[in-house]
C-alpha cells in the first residue's frame, strides 16, 4: 500500500539509511516520477532535458545542492556513487561514507522536493543504535531534523525560529519606514514655504 501512495503523490516521500549485508550503509530517497519532475523543471525550466540521462543528472545535481547529513555537530557525510532508478516510485540511491563509530548528534537536511506543494518527507534510520523513530520534514521545521543522543535516547534538538523572529521585524519596521517618510515629506513642505 505505501509504495503505491509514493509513486502517485508527488507531496510525499521517504528517506530511508539502512546497512547492506555486506556492511554499506545506504541512503534511498523514494518519491513518485512527478515530484522529481516537478522539482528538476522548477529549477532547469521546461524542456530542460532530453533524456532520462539528463534527467538523471539533473536530479543528482539538485540532491547534491539540497541534502546533508552533519554528525556529531561537524562531521558532513559524502555520498558515493549516487544513481537515480526511475519508475513511477522513483529511487535515488548512495553509499554513505565517512559515518564515525560514536554519533552523538544528527542533523539532517532535505530540500530536494521543497517546492512541491505541501511536501512531507518522511525519515527512516534502520541502523544499530540510531534513533528507531520515524521524523517527517516539511515547511514548518526547513525540511530538516536535528536529534541529539541524551542518556542513551535521541532527543529532537530544539532550535530557534529566526524566520518567524526576522518576520515580526519586518512588520515593525513597516510603520517606522512610513512614519520616517512622512515626517520627511512634512519637513520639506515647511522649508518650501
Amino acid at each position: 500500500m505505501s509504495k503505491v501512495v509514493f509513486a502517485h503523490n508527488p507531496d510525499l516521500s521517504n528517506i530511508i539509511i539502512s546497512k547492506t549485508d555486506s556492511g554499506q550503509i545506504i541512503l534511498q530517497i523514494n518519491s513518485s516520477l512527478t515530484a522529481f519532475q516537478q522539482e528538476v523543471i522548477y529549477i532547469n525550466g521546461e524542456g530542460s532535458y532530453q533524456s532520462p540521462e539528463d534527467f538523471q543528472n539533473l536530479v543528482l545535481n539538485h540532491f547534491n545542492a539540497t541534502f546533508s547529513i552533519i554528525v556529531n555537530k561537524r562531521d558532513t557525510l559524502q555520498f558515493r556513487n549516487p544513481q537515480v532508478f526511475l519508475g513511477h516510485e522513483t529511487k535515488l540511491v548512495a553509499e554513505i561514507i565517512g559515518l564515525p563509530e560514536t554519533l552523538t548528534t544528527i542533523h539532517l537536511k532535505n530540500e530536494l522536493f521543497k517546492d512541491v506543494h505541501n511536501n512531507q518527507s518522511v525519515v527512516i534510520f534502520l541502523l544499530d543504535d540510531f534513533p528507531k523513530e520515524k521524523y517527517t520534514l516539511n515547511k514548518t521545521n526547513t525540511h530538516s531534523i536535528g536529534i541529539e543522543l541524551k542518556d542513551g535516547k535521541w532527543k529532537e534538538l530544539k532550535t530557534e525560529n529566526t524566520d518567524s523572529y526576522f518576520k515580526y521585524l519586518e512588520y515593525a519596521a513597516i510603520p517606522a519606514i512610513v512614519l520616517l517618510l512622512f515626517f520627511v515629506i512634512r519637513k520639506r513642505k515647511n522649508i518650501s514655504t
